[in-house]
């Protein structure tokens, strides 16, 4: 049977069948393996894009409950507006505002306010509103001016009292038991331009 093929036949045979596996492995390696590759990666990239879909629906489904939560917060928000002191004439605005506040106050006066320093600058850093410090002075007994300074925190959760100066009453024609005081009210302060 040797005989029947050439050296040149038997050496070319031999080269089909060690050449094959070594085309079969090279083939396999940079064309089937690198289209696996691209596979696998467009496999994970449909997954991501899949991922981000389902949330989007999910977002989605609750738009009525997202747009319903932020007019709720808005309302508070215009709310909450509205008890600070306007950009405006915030020195009209801090006398209606404490007046009648004092009124329901049996031995503590105010009677003196200041104009308002507004400033840029206040209490929080990177805060939407400007800041209005006023200065006011009054009177009280002890007892009352204490509980006075507690309802006003208490009652107006925007303002910060700081700067707080007692001293005795003292003069002709003063009630001794009371107390002078004096003391800056800071205030965040509506822009027209935050409205």
């Amino acid at each position: 049977m040797n005989k029947l093929l050439t050296k040149t036949q038997r050496e070319r045979i031999l080269g089909v069948i060690i050449g094959t596996p070594i085309v079969m492995a090279m083939l396999w390696y940079f064309v089937v393996q690198a289209e696996q590759i691209k596979l696998k990666a467009s496999g994970q990239k449909l997954a991501g894009v899949q991922q981000k879909l389902a949330k989007a629906e999910t977002v989605m489904r609750q738009e009525v409950a997202i747009a319903d939560t932020l007019q709720a917060r808005g309302d508070l928000l215009a709310k909450r507006e509205a008890t600070l002191a306007p950009d405006r004439d915030a020195y009209a605005w801090i006398i209606s505002t404490i007046n009648p506040f004092i009124l329901n106050r049996k031995g503590v006066s105010i009677y003196a306010y200041t104009q308002p320093d507004v400033s840029d600058q206040g209490l929080l850093s990177d805060f939407p509103y400007r800041w209005a410090t006023f200065h006011l002075k009054g009177t009280g007994f002890y007892q009352e001016f204490g509980a006075f300074f507690a309802d006003l925190e208490n009652s107006f959760p925007y303002f910060r009292v700081q700067n707080l100066e007692v001293s005795a009453n003292t003069g002709p024609g003063v009630e001794a038991e009371k107390l002078n005081f004096s003391f800056d009210l800071i205030t965040p302060v509506v822009t027209t331009e935050s409205k």
